[in-house]
């Protein structure tokens, strides 16, 4: 049993005001030598789309400054604060790995709209919370709009708290300057910031025109949050003076360090639980109006109105430059008043934080609750399965992401890749499952075998996490994942699909999240899963290795035994399993050799066999894997454009000739093919279509002109690596709680 001061209990996938708070309080909170801070992270069933881990919150995580309880570990704590009744609306699904000695619930949101309408039963979440993890509860609203929205309601025993559990902002984050600039010059600029959300704005068109100034040549209007929900809710055109940008909170700072003035005014049918946005305009020191139902909240930090009287009530105060200034420095003082990340640490003397040192028992029974019963330990395995695929590419995109997971999760592969000896090459515990194809045996005997096969791996390996890497989704695949319902899954599936791929979609809601890697060519891929990115977690290009962790060109080339004068080729044409390129390849080699300088590395695929080696010592034939680490060697390359091969050759700075494979059973090899062509990154050569034109893209291939110009574009494309993005997904995922199903759901809501 192991001891922690404070533990954070929360859907860390939010992106608005409610992370952004909880950000700015552990920050404070770790601003304490004293303190040990620890994360609980519990996937509720609000956000049904694979939202990741809130980036700042992540940071945390990366950098190690905050400890992340995982499930069938056994923590205890002094005090458990529990961001968002929406955590615990379901119960778990499987026991906490914590106890705590008492527990804050903050109510992030009004228990009732401004209709009225329920929106948590908090007593059923108290009893949850005291079944599952504390018996001492206090409530915490985070506003005077929450507090009142708990009565006469209030029926059980959980005492509220006497002070309000604020959000919190570091004014030294927001700009201020503090000297009177006088009154603003016209046009005024005003502007407004939230997520885009009909909610937030007023009910009709009318009441926007008003409180927004809408076509007033006195006024500019900066609208960040809009987008196309605004002329599906007022109609078009939009004033001609809104000026309306998409939301994205790095930008918030320096959007509202442009404006005059602040106004917001949101729909008859919301309750704002606190305002964080206005909060923020606050510490700017913006002249803030507000509807009146604010005023008890920010009292005389801000103006407050009805829509029509906005713009006579600013042009009024612009008249005296006095009366602007000091409403200005009110909206700074009240955040500094209120707000201030000290207080993060300054309510938790209540319930004795922090304790005096060593006064957290190591040990079950020394603090004087009960904690949890051990349970037997649990592997913290993450299974990789992927599909045969012609070559490796699926295998090698899990590998990617295995090498980048951190200590304590494990990596183990079952696939049905022929080469699956690679992942065993680097250790990893590896299991094969034959494709139907190698057997010769029907589809529906072979996946009822395929879904015994998985489903007695995940008996045996109790993963905490299982990843599918494919285009297809077998239905052996499914039926074992439908008999673990709370085994958090994710489906890794690249676009550039065909249209005969379109069925597979129709096992999305089989998997927990869906995660798209990024295509460099993603622009002009229309296949059938576009439709369908805005429930995707959309991730960079995924590349096993990172470019900037090659070799250097010199020990490269001294690898392979390079002179100085050597050109040479990487040729690198896929297994051939499915696509003939025999006869392309020797006309290919012909051309190629023509040119003295040309030394060819034919790096053969794993699964390919091995041609007759050459009797020139310019053709080297070679096994090697992975080939990337070495590509810095290489002066050009010709290959198929898979999407490992691909995005290898784009993102390593290659220049390449590019042979699509074609085959129907592919994805869009020729689509990336043609895009490299056409922004100067690249050549295209289709293997039956342009064999007569094969003696002069190589002759530009060969042109050192060409290929220094190709390398400098090459060097203008962005270095990320998705991979990483989607190993702190698993390792996230796989620490999280699920309380987003109710007990007799068979998939996620």
């Amino acid at each position: 049993m192991r001891s922690i001061d404070l533990v954070l209990v929360l859907d860390a996938r939010f992106e608005g005001g409610a992370s952004t708070a909880v950000v700015t309080e552990i920050a404070a909170l770790l601003e304490d030598p004293d303190l040990t801070v620890g994360l609980l992270l519990i996937k509720a069933h609000l956000l049904g789309l694979p939202f990741p881990v809130h980036p700042q919150i992540r940071r945390f995580i990366t950098e190690g400054r905050v400890v992340v309880l995982r499930p069938h570990e056994a923590w205890q704590c002094r005090l458990a604060v529990i961001h968002h009744p929406v955590v615990f609306e379901n119960m778990p699904r499987t026991a906490l790995p914590l106890r705590a000695e008492q527990a804050v619930l903050v109510l992030h949101h009004p228990m009732r709209d401004a209709s009225g309408a329920l929106q948590y039963d908090l007593p059923v979440i108290v009893q949850t919370i005291r079944a599952s993890l504390c018996d001492d509860i206090r409530i915490a609203p985070v506003s005077a709009v929450v507090r009142k929205s708990l009565w006469p309601e209030w029926r059980f025993d959980a005492p509220v708290t006497d002070i309000d559990w604020k959000n919190l902002l570091d004014p030294r984050e927001w700009p201020f300057d503090p000297e009177p600039k006088g009154p603003p010059l016209e046009p005024i600029i005003i502007g407004r910031h939230a997520r885009p959300d009909p909610l937030k704005w007023p009910d009709t068109r009318e009441e926007a025109a008003l409180a927004y100034l809408a076509d007033n040549p006195r006024f500019e209007v900066r609208i960040l949050g809009g987008g196309p929900f605004l002329e599906e809710l007022y109609g078009t055109p939009l004033p001609a003076n809104w000026v309306v940008t998409p939301f994205g909170y790095d930008t918030v700072p320096g959007f509202l360090a442009g404006l005059d003035a602040y106004v917001y005014f949101h729909s008859s049918r919301w309750s704002e639980a606190f305002g964080r946005n206005i909060m923020e305009a606050l510490a700017c020191g913006l002249v803030t109006v507000l509807a009146p139902v604010f005023s008890r909240e920010f009292g005389d930090a801000a103006l407050y109105c009805t829509p029509s009287d906005v713009g006579p009530m600013l042009l009024e105060l612009a008249a005296d430059p006095e009366a602007w200034a000091a409403q200005r420095h009110r909206a700074r003082l009240w955040v500094e008043r209120h707000c201030d990340p000290a207080f993060a640490r300054d309510r938790l003397r209540p319930f004795g934080l922090p304790a005096p040192s060593g006064s957290m028992a190591s040990n079950t029974g020394a603090t004087g609750f009960a904690a949890p019963a051990v349970q037997r330990e649990t592997s913290k395995t993450v299974l990789f399965v992927s599909t045969n695929g012609i070559g490796v590419g699926h295998l090698t995109q899990q590998m990617a992401i295995a090498d980048r997971l951190p200590q304590g999760l494990v990596p183990a592969f079952a696939s049905m890749c022929l080469s699956l000896h690679v992942a065993a090459e680097q250790g990893h515990p590896v299991f094969y499952l034959p494709h139907h194809k190698h057997l010769e045996a029907e589809s529906e005997p072979w996946n009822r075998v395929l879904a015994e096969e998985i489903f007695d791996l995940l008996r045996h390996l109790r993963p905490v996490l299982l990843a599918y890497d494919g285009t297809a989704v077998f239905g052996g695949v499914t039926a074992a994942l439908r008999e673990f319902p709370d085994l958090m899954s994710i489906w890794v599936r690249r676009a550039m699909w065909r249209e005969c791929h379109r069925p597979f979609l129709d096992h999305e809601s089989t998997f927990t999240a869906v995660i798209e890697p990024g295509e460099l060519a993603g622009d002009l891929d229309h296949g059938p899963t576009r439709a369908r990115r805005p429930f995707a977690y959309l991730v960079p290009p995924v590349l096993h290795i990172d470019p900037a962790a090659r070799m250097d060109r010199a020990a490269a080339r001294r690898h392979y035994g390079l002179e100085d004068d050597h050109l040479a080729i990487a040729l690198q044409l896929g297994s051939g399993a499915n696509f003939e390129m025999r006869s392309l390849r020797r006309k290919i080699i012909q051309r190629l050799l023509a040119d003295p300088r040309v030394v060819i590395l034919d790096i053969v695929s794993p699964l390919a066999p091995l041609p007759e080696q050459a009797d020139t010592p310019r053709l080297r034939i070679l096994r090697e894997f992975p080939s990337f680490l070495t590509s810095r060697a290489m002066d050009a390359a010709v290959s198929v454009a898979g999407y490992n091969a691909f995005h290898e050759q784009l993102l390593g700075g290659i220049p390449t000739l590019f042979i699509p494979n074609e085959a129907p059973e592919m994805d869009s090899q020729l689509t990336r093919a043609q895009w490299a062509n056409a922004c100067g990154l690249g050549l295209i050569l289709r293997a039956r279509h342009d064999i007569g034109a094969l003696d002069q893209t190589v002759a530009r291939l060969l042109d050192d002109d060409f290929r220094a110009a190709c390398k400098d574009r090459l060097a203008g494309l962005p270095q990320e690596n998705g991979a990483r993005d989607i190993a702190e997904f698993v390792t996230d995922y796989s620490a999280m709680i699920r309380t987003d199903r109710w007990p007799e759901d068979i998939y996620p809501r």
